[in-house]
């Protein structure tokens, strides 16, 4: 089945400071059997990432989780634009998951960087802010290995 509507690329994530109200995320439209995979993922999810606490998220019911000041990750998510228009897409294997990052962030330190699993669906993004770079996202996304792989249908390898 394929899902249903257009899903912005990234996720806007509103900070309200600190441990404020939720984040505002955007929701994916997904098919009955994608939301399902993504409500069970979701669950399986730690309620503590790479020692963020959680986060509430708006709309309650998007298939998404939120730690600390911002690093989000959404279930269901499309193609990350330019994805297909790079020749060779490169694949950073964290614990046996590949992950696509615009190769324009990674060439900055400055802002938030957003990883998109390769070769999984329904696909997973998780949107690290500045402040969460380095050890703290390799962190999260090492634990975050497990639960893809246990959830989420592998269709290719990272290459």
């Amino acid at each position: 089945m394929r899902r249903r509507g257009v899903v912005a690329a990234g996720v806007l994530a509103l900070l309200l400071g600190g441990c404020g109200g939720p984040v505002e995320v955007a929701t994916p439209a997904l098919d009955a059997e994608a939301a399902a995979t993504c409500e069970s993922f979701l669950a399986a999810l730690p309620d503590e990432l790479a020692g963020l606490e959680p986060r509430a998220v708006s709309p309650a019911d998007a298939p998404a989780r939120a730690w600390g000041d911002g690093l989000v990750l959404t279930c269901g998510v499309e193609e990350p634009p330019g994805f297909r228009q790079l020749i060779t897409p490169s694949c950073d294997e964290i614990v046996g998951v590949g992950w696509f990052f615009p190769p324009a962030q990674l060439e900055s330190e400055d802002g938030p960087v957003t990883g998109t699993t390769i070769g999984y669906r329904p696909r997973i993004e998780v949107v690290v802010p500045e402040d969460y770079r380095g050890g703290v996202s390799f962190a999260a996304l090492s634990e975050l290995a497990a639960p893809v792989k246990a959830h989420l249908e592998l269709v290719q390898r990272c290459q």
